[in-house]
């Protein structure tokens, strides 16, 4: 390896940005470039809370180089590469903030740049908003089209490194030649990117040796893992001259995936070659705010790490986790350890020993997580009211779906009756699959606007047919607007209704059939349902005309204290006040169930030691989306087929 390798850092007495520096040979700068590229895999959708979040903790970590924005770089979204949910500039200003908060200010926030994409314009507001160094790619046969940018960004005052795109496109040692080239043209890293994720690690050999022999600059290795090469790679770069390596949390990328961060800092650690990130912190990073996110779409876990780093055998896993469990440990820690004393077999007498002397493993706590939805004015089970509301919570959904690999599918329900000024919005679920919206709306110039507003964001549309009479006629121009096959017809008070239904269907079967205690008014409907579910009904409230024979009305708590009736379940329509749920619970049988058919905090407080189960009507929509679509599109099927044969 050569002795003149340099890595990114501050030379007091030359002033420029990469300066040599004497323990190079055993130093590894990992470029972290999760919000970067990493944004390819969610379609370019992290946005300025997910950036503020991320890249605070990056910080905190040891990570002294970050990259934020848009996959293909600055300007890319204005481009018409790839919608963001903000600017470049915005997430380069929270990115700023958070590590500065974060007490770590040093760390240097930069961002990818294409000459033909972005424009000197978008260089200099980055630079305002507080860009620290940029990466000018471009295609390795015609690099040289990226040398004036290199000059600009100098007199800026950013930090200029030269990304050689596809760099297979040329031969090594042209490679070689126009890495000098840049160098001269005042870039202070050259990169080797494997664009294709297709070299070998004798490849990259090849390209990062001849230009170490020429070039005084630093050297970086960008790498992806289509031939799953990119670790192997990027350790070869580093034994051949290279000082930069780029890498993201659990290898979120395009295609396959780049370099995972927490990986590379194994790998290294193993290799006895510093970073300067402790494995345990960053592996804990990764699965505390990417976990959520990548259990969509990724392959591995951080145990797998923990085997990797220690070459530990998955056969000895059951064996060893049983341990951790059993001492409160670190499952990864004690693989480690085990690892590390014998790769080859499992050590049973030590394995008890070394549980013991391990630390406790903290208490896992509930973080907030990239995946979660998030918008501007709308949280989950939350009413919006205005088309802004409307337009903020359609681009949440988005941004929560493409990063679930799920659908944004909206509910329109018309209100009760006309209001021209009505129009509300809220999130109703989040599941695996889909993202479900709600709006609700008191017009048809109301109804325009929304479906203006979202047909090109929504993949299916709700049409509840529960909504207000008044507009019946509306469902033809939804058809028309949005198509005919991306509206599914509801009934969401059926739904609802279906859903209690089943809830007190599974109360009944484990506590008991015997009695159900309703606090409220019921509706006959529903009281007709609880009393075909219960063999008796006694109503706290007023009882309906044609009551069921088996429900009856309790005027007054105190004349039936001296009954047994035998109740397992009590279903609160409203809050009860203290001394009527203290009352509710002397009546109520001793390991029965509180339904509650809104968010009666206060039950709670007054019922601490009883089991309360909250009628989240939102949750009726669970699962509900892929029967929906999946009926939808069997009557599409068969419509087709018929004009088919009519043919």
């Amino acid at each position: 390896m050569a002795a003149a390798h340099k890595i990114l850092g501050t030379d007091q007495q030359t002033d420029r940005p990469i300066a040599p520096s004497p323990d190079s040979a055993n130093r590894v700068e990992i470029l972290e470039c999760t919000l970067r590229d990493g944004s390819y895999a969610v379609d370019f959708k992290f946005t300025e809370r997910d950036t503020i979040i991320l890249s605070g903790v990056l910080a905190k970590l040891g990570f002294k180089w970050i990259e934020v924005g848009h996959g293909l770089g600055l300007g890319a979204a204005r481009a018409g590469k790839g919608s963001m949910p903000t600017s470049d500039e915005r997430l380069i200003e929270s990115a700023k903030s958070a590590t500065a908060s974060a007490g770590f200010s040093s760390a240097k926030i930069g961002a990818f740049f294409i000459p033909g994409i972005g424009t000197a314009d978008d260089l200099k507001s980055a630079r305002a908003a507080g860009l620290d160094f940029v990466r000018i790619g471009y295609n390795a046969p015609e690099i040289e089209q990226a040398y004036p940018y290199i000059e600009l960004a100098r007199s800026l005052g950013l930090i200029p490194c030269l990304n050689f795109m596809k760099t297979y496109g040329v031969t090594h040692e042209q490679f070689a030649a126009k890495a000098k080239g840049g160098e001269s043209a005042g870039a202070e890293a050259v990169y080797c990117v494997d664009s294709a994720g297709s070299m070998f690690p004798e490849d990259v050999r090849r390209y990062v040796s001849a230009t170490r022999e020429i070039c005084n600059c630093a050297i970086g290795f960008h790498g992806h893992s289509n031939l799953q090469f990119a670790v192997a790679n990027s350790v070869e770069a580093f034994r051949c001259g290279a000082t930069m390596i780029d890498a993201t949390l659990y290898g979120l990328g395009r295609s396959a995936g780049n370099v995972p961060t927490e990986i590379a800092v194994a790998v290294f650690k193993n290799l006895g070659i510093e970073t300067g990130i402790d494995l345990f912190e960053v592996m804990d990073a990764a699965e505390q705010f990417m976990g959520p996110l990548m259990s969509q779409m990724q392959l591995y876990d951080m145990i797998s790490v923990a085997m990797g780093y220690s070459q530990f055998h998955s056969s000895f896993l059951p064996k060893v986790a049983a341990a951790a469990k059993n001492h409160g440990v670190d499952l990864r820690r004690l693989v480690i350890a085990m690892g590390k004393l014998n790769p080859v077999e499992l050590n049973e007498p030590e394995l008890d020993r070394i549980a013991r002397s391990l630390p406790k493993a903290p208490k896992n706590t509930r973080n907030e997580a990239l995946i979660s939805f998030c918008a501007s004015g709308i949280s989950e089970h939350a009413i919006s009211a205005s088309l802004q509301s409307v337009r903020s919570l359609v681009e949440g959904m988005s941004v929560t779906c493409a990063k679930r690999r799920a659908k944004p599918v909206l509910e329109l329900v018309p209100s009760e009756s006309p209001r021209p000024d009505l129009v509300l919005a809220d999130l109703v679920l989040a599941e695996d699959a889909t993202v479900v919206g709600r709006v609700r709306y008191g017009s048809l110039p109301l109804l325009e606007q929304v479906l203006d507003l979202t047909r090109d964001s929504i993949a299916f549309y709700l049409l509840d047919l529960d909504g207000g009479s008044w507009a019946s006629d509306h469902s033809a121009l939804i058809r028309n607007v949005v198509g005919e096959e991306r509206v599914i017809p509801i009934r969401s008070k059926h739904l609802r209704a279906a859903f209690e239904e089943e809830i007190l269907l599974c109360v009944a079967q484990r506590h008991g059939d015997l009695g159900l205690l309703v606090y409220g008014n019921p509706p006959i409907d529903a009281l007709v349902r609880y009393s075909q579910i219960f063999r008796n009904v006694a109503v706290r409230g007023t009882l309906p005309a044609n009551a069921p024979p088996n429900a009856w009305e309790i005027a007054d708590f105190s004349d039936r204290m001296h009954l047994d009736l035998g109740l397992t379940a009590a279903l609160f329509l409203c809050p009860p006040s203290a001394a009527d749920a203290t009352a509710v619970d002397q009546l109520l049988s001793a390991d029965a169930v509180l339904i509650t058919a809104g968010y009666f905090p206060r039950l709670k407080q007054d019922l601490p030691d009883r089991t309360i189960l909250r009628l989240d009507p939102s949750q009726a929509y669970r699962g509900q989306v892929a029967r929906w679509t999946a009926i939808s599109t069997m009557v599409t099927a068969a419509q087709q087929a018929r004009m088919a044969a009519a043919e």
